[in-house]
């Protein structure tokens, strides 16, 4: 008979007989790591909560923005997602909750239990869909904090208002809105959709949307690129195929999953090293060096570092190495330099001095290397066959009843 948890019976009811033996091996193998159940009055299941050490060690080095995303479970109930963007720009998981549906009393509970390992602060941003419950507990629980609508998800539903236009690019058109970097283009493109999607536009205005929930250069704190859920990377895609399968084995199959994640991304970092900026902006940077390299420059103050730079299309801009800013505000929101930015670095490296400033020092330091190298220094370790378990009696010998929901019996086979 096998011993692998991921061959522990089909039936629920045997999944939840042995799931305080599971938590409690999933915290040996992963110091750190909060695990906690909610059970009703008769032990029956309620909730069940897992943030796993590694992942909560990691987002303290991270962009401070979390996409909530939930799952409906063949067997009924809500399978909940906090996730991140690691400094390459891959999803990186946080915390995963079972509750019963999408309601306050739940949200509530799942922003507790995130809260206890993810203190409140005003550099936290939350991004998910515009669910007033989940948005309500989110409030409450991190007041601290700042909600921000999906994009995507607004879009589609913006989608459903169009008249007499052609819904897809209606939704594009709120997709740019979104994504403008400076108010005078916002403006004026609103202005436009106005016009050309009069629906849509009405029903944005009308329902109580707030600018400073979806748009970039109203958005009140720092939340980069990220601004839908799939930016930080689908869940569901994923994990499909084990939304039907009984608890435990769902469960393994997710930390199974991020475990993978991490082996693969540990063996990237490594090679990586030799650089001081993660791929992703290292890459971004050289593709725009071509370009930059070939833009006048014209210095404005030397105590700031402060260049007035022409494009080729004849538009000037003014870009700030010391204050990392220029007025095109992509350096602003991004966090490292736009074209105009680099620009005005190379012109300083060749004519003032070089010695003195490196390029990384004028990105944000979650795009740093080695901010990424510790986001996945831990090992994240799956639970090992139940042939090895050393689980104390009385936890071997706690009583949990399924949950009602519970609808269909075992784990599909192929």
């Amino acid at each position: 008979m096998s011993n692998h948890v991921r061959d522990i019976p089909g039936s629920p009811k045997e999944s939840y007989k042995m799931l305080y033996s599971y938590l409690y091996m999933l915290e040996q193998v992963n110091p750190g790591t909060k695990t906690c159940l909610k059970l009703d009055d008769i032990s029956k299941f309620e909730y069940l909560f897992i943030a796993l050490g590694a992942c909560i060690e990691g987002f303290a080095v991270m962009r401070k923005v979390i996409a909530v995303e939930g799952i409906r479970l063949k067997n009924g109930g809500v399978l909940v997602f906090a996730k991140a963007q690691d400094p390459n720009g891959q999803r990186y998981p946080l915390a995963f909750a079972v509750v019963d549906g999408e309601n306050l009393a739940s949200w509530t509970w799942f922003f507790e239990m995130l809260k206890s390992v993810i203190p409140d602060s005003s550099e936290l941003v939350f991004i998910s869909t515009r669910n007033q419950s989940l948005i309500f507990a989110i409030g409450n629980v991190f007041p601290q904090a700042h909600h921000g609508h999906c994009l995507w998800h607004l879009k589609e539903k913006v989608k459903l208002h169009a008249c007499n236009v052609n819904k897809n690019i209606v939704g594009q058109k709120l997709m740019e809105l979104g994504r403008y970097y400076t108010v005078d283009d916002f403006n004026s493109a609103y202005d436009s959709f106005k016009i050309r999607c009069p629906a849509a536009y009405k029903y944005v205005e009308e329902c109580g949307i707030e600018k400073d929930k979806w748009a970039r250069v109203f958005f009140p704190r720092d939340r980069y690129n990220l601004d839908t859920s799939n930016t930080l990377g689908s869940m569901k895609n994923v994990f499909k195929e084990a939304t039907r399968w009984a608890l435990i084995p769902m469960l393994d199959c997710i930390i199974r999953k991020f475990s993978d994640w991490f082996t693969q991304r540990k063996d990237v970092v490594s090679r990586s090293m030799n650089t001081r900026l993660v791929p992703r902006v290292e890459n971004y940077l050289h593709d725009l060096w071509a370009v930059a390299h070939k833009l006048p420059v014209r210095e404005l103050d030397s105590y700031e570092l402060k260049y007035e730079i022409t494009d080729a299309a004849g538009k000037v801009f003014w870009a700030t190495l010391v204050g990392k800013t220029c007025t095109c505000k992509v350096w602003d929101y991004e966090k490292f330099p736009c074209l105009h930015g680099l620009a005005a670095y190379i012109y300083f490296a060749r004519n003032v001095d070089g010695r003195r400033l490196d390029i990384h020092e004028l990105c944000s330091k979650y795009y740093w290397t080695e901010m990424w190298h510790l986001a996945y220094s831990r090992t994240l370790n799956v639970v090992p066959d139940m042939a090895s378990w050393n689980v104390p009696d009385q936890i071997k010998e706690v009583k949990i009843i399924p949950p009602d929901r519970i609808k269909r019996q075992g784990r599909k086979r192929v």
